[in-house]
């Protein structure tokens, strides 16, 4: 958790704090709010980043046998050796298989204040065994417009006044909007930009994602169109932002040879 995170969760629960504050902090890690349980199989590609103590911190999706797609975020201040990435469970820390992780790589261009090209890879030491339960999600080539029907899906706070993570993996049905609107949404945000390398959903109140699941995937018809990023904790009328997963094919092929 990085230095903005606890400043936010106590601003959203007091009424003292003021949305100029809350935009200008705003730093969370994704968690599903009045989402559905999943089934088994139905999200292969999930991935649990855990630590060492299988304590769940976020998400990521499968691309490859050795590869896994995340928020750049999630991993600073970390090292491999710490981290374990847990696939085929549908419960937080439990059940699936383990592997170990071998290396990090986050884009060249990540800016921790500005959470630009926030995105990542993690490489595991052993190949990942593929089977109904355990399968890579196909990237998405192309730009993805507004008003698509979209996946989100993750563990954790279903809501911000309990505290304790959803036990079972959790998803909620989202619409894209343009990044225009997007933009508008967010005209008093200090420090951030939405970019093109940027994909919004937002649907409606009280749904969406939430603190705890950065990294995470979003999907379009079983493809991966975004990884979750940042917002305003949490599902209170903000739109939640997603890297752009198209916009960075070019360098997760070089680096991975996936494609």
């Amino acid at each position: 958790m990085n230095r903005w995170v606890a400043f936010v969760v106590l601003c959203v629960a007091s009424v003292a704090c003021g949305e100029d504050a809350a935009l200008r902090t705003a730093d969370w890690e994704g968690r599903i709010v009045n989402g559905l349980n999943a089934v088994s199989g139905q999200f292969p590609y999930q991935v649990s980043l855990t630590s060492a103590t299988y304590q769940h911190f976020c998400g990521g999706a499968i691309i490859g046998n050795h590869w896994i797609l995340t928020a750049a975020h999630c991993l600073t201040g970390r090292k491999p050796a710490e981290v374990i990435a847990v696939v085929g469970a549908l419960t937080s820390a439990r059940g699936g298989y383990n592997y170990d992780v071998e290396q990090f790589i986050l884009h060249p261009n990540f800016n921790e204040w500005t959470q630009q090209n926030d995105i990542a890879l993690v490489r595991t030491k052993w190949s990942i065994s593929f089977n109904t339960a355990v399968f890579p999600v196909k990237m998405a080539r192309t730009y993805t417009p507004a008003n698509r029907a979209v996946l989100a899906s993750g563990w954790g706070l279903t809501t911000l006044s309990v505290p304790k993570p959803a036990d079972r993996l959790q998803y909620v049905a989202l619409r894209t909007i343009s990044n225009e609107d997007c933009s508008e949404r967010f005209r008093k945000l200090q420090n951030r930009a939405i970019t093109p390398s940027i994909l919004c959903t937002f649907s409606r109140n009280e749904q969406g994602t939430c603190m705890g699941d950065s990294g995470g995937p979003l999907v379009e018809d079983g493809e991966l169109v975004g990884i979750v990023s940042w917002g305003i904790p949490c599902a209170v009328g903000y739109p939640d932002v997603y890297v752009r997963v198209s916009s960075f094919r070019a360098w997760i092929g070089a680096v991975t040879g996936v494609y």
